[in-house]
Parts: C-alpha cells; structure tokens; sequence
C-alpha cells in the first residue's frame, strides 16, 4: 500500500519532531514552513517592554509562556536577569512540549488538565486569581485576547511580554514544483494562523483541493475557520500537540 503523503507546515524550529514521528508511522513526509518566526528587536517597542517584565519577573503572581516560541525567546532574555528563579511566582505552560522546555530550565510549570487551549488554561487559572494579582502572558506580537479579557474580569492585572513576530515565509519558484511533485493527500496545521498563511500560499496549487485535501487541525476554533475557507476534510485534534495531532491522523485512517 502507498504510504499517506504529509505536508508538514511547522515553523523551521519546530518542524523536526513532527517530521520524524509520521515517519516512524510510515508516512512520507515532506516540509514546507507556512509560518516564519523571529524575535522582536531588542531595541524596538517590545524588545524593551520584555527587557522590563524580564527585570520585574518577582512582581508578578502569575507568569504564562502561550507556546514553545515564547518558551524559548522569553527564557533567552530572562536567564539573564536571574540565575535564581524567583519565589512566589506561578507558572503556567500551554502545552507538553512548552511545559518541557520550562521544566529543563528548572521551571515547575502547570499544564493544563483538560487541553492545550485558553478555555482550558481558564478553568485551571481563574479558581487561583486573586482581586488584583498581576499576571504576565509571554507570547508573539499579536494574537488572541481570551485569556487576556477573562481575567481582568476576574480582578488580574494583565501584563503582555511580546518576545518574538510571526511572519507569512516566501515560497521560491523550486519549492512550489518540490510540493507539486510530493502532490501531499494531508496537511498538518497546528495554529489558526499558519492555516491562514497556508491558504494564501498554496491553495492556489494543482495538488490542493479544497474538496478533497485532508486538513490535521488542533482545535475546533481553527476547524471553523478551515470551514470558512471552504475546506471540507477537516480532522481536529485535542490539542496541537505533535503526539494529538498525529494521533488524530492515526485514528482516521484505522477508519
């Protein structure tokens, strides 16, 4: 039987794990970043404002790293301020790899229990906000306001660390024929926005139909935006995850 072809659509830095885990499930993989990302210059708006939450990290009660690109910009600029983690702080991870990547730097992080989303790190949170508490939320430029609005409701002080900028990557002339000589059945998509980037790239390619083209999504949200888009093979996972989201495939194919 001809191995299922999967484009996988992660960020460079992200994409090996997910490369090498469909391959040991047999499928063929093939790579084509959909989201391109950088850090924010240290001197810009933001670059500063980080350098400041990085100098002020023991005034906060709470501190949540969104993913694993936060993960790793925001322990590059803080470790620097201190070698010491301090006490009191509580943190807060979205995801298992980020939840990791904090754990190695000797940050006791929570996860979620219920799934890897902000409905889910709400529940998890809201019960432990106090009136007033400060809360920081390391992430990109951009993005979601859930968590953001809820607990100000609650009484929290929010605080934005915005340590790195999602980017839409240009496609060369090569890559495009690469990609229509793969001719990819699924594609793994593990944010909104990099559905979005994927859509303006490559939907306009021979070998993407939106009628048939099988779309691994990590959430019913971007699920519904895949739909306003006009796809209609859509598997959602639990969480973005490489493990949910392959898992998910797995599934679909034992069908």
């Amino acid at each position: 039987m001809t191995a299922m072809r999967v484009l996988v659509t992660r960020p460079a830095a992200q994409a090996k794990a997910t490369i090498e885990l469909l391959r040991k499930h047999g499928f063929e993989v093939q790579h084509q970043p959909c989201l391109q990302i950088v850090p924010v210059e240290p001197q810009s708006v933001d670059g500063l404002q980080s350098k400041q939450w990085a100098m002020d990290l023991d005034s906060f009660d709470h501190v949540i790293i969104i993913s694993t690109n936060a993960a790793q910009h925001w322990l590059d600029l803080v470790q620097d301020y201190w070698p010491q983690w301090p006490v009191g702080v509580r943190w807060w991870a979205m995801g298992e790899s980020t939840q990791a990547q904090l754990m190695a730097a000797g940050i006791e992080a929570v996860r979620p229990h219920t799934g890897d989303t902000s409905e889910a790190l709400l529940a998890d949170l809201l019960p432990q906000i106090q009136n007033h508490h400060k809360v920081l939320i390391v992430r990109g430029c951009g993005g979601r306001e859930t968590l953001s609005e809820a607990l100000v409701v609650a009484g929290a002080k929010v605080n934005y660390a915005q340590c790195y900028q999602r980017t839409i990557p240009n496609i060369n002339p090569e890559q495009l024929l690469s990609l229509g000589q793969f001719a990819p059945g699924v594609v793994m998509l593990q944010s909104g926005e990099t559905l979005e980037n994927f859509d303006l790239l490559l939907s306009g390619q021979d070998w993407c139909d939106k009628q048939r083209t099988v779309l691994v999504l990590p959430s019913a949200r971007v699920a519904e935006q895949a739909k306003t888009l006009g796809y209609r093979v859509l598997l959602t996972s639990v969480s973005a995850s490489n493990e949910a989201m392959c898992d998910t495939l797995l599934q679909k194919i034992k069908k």
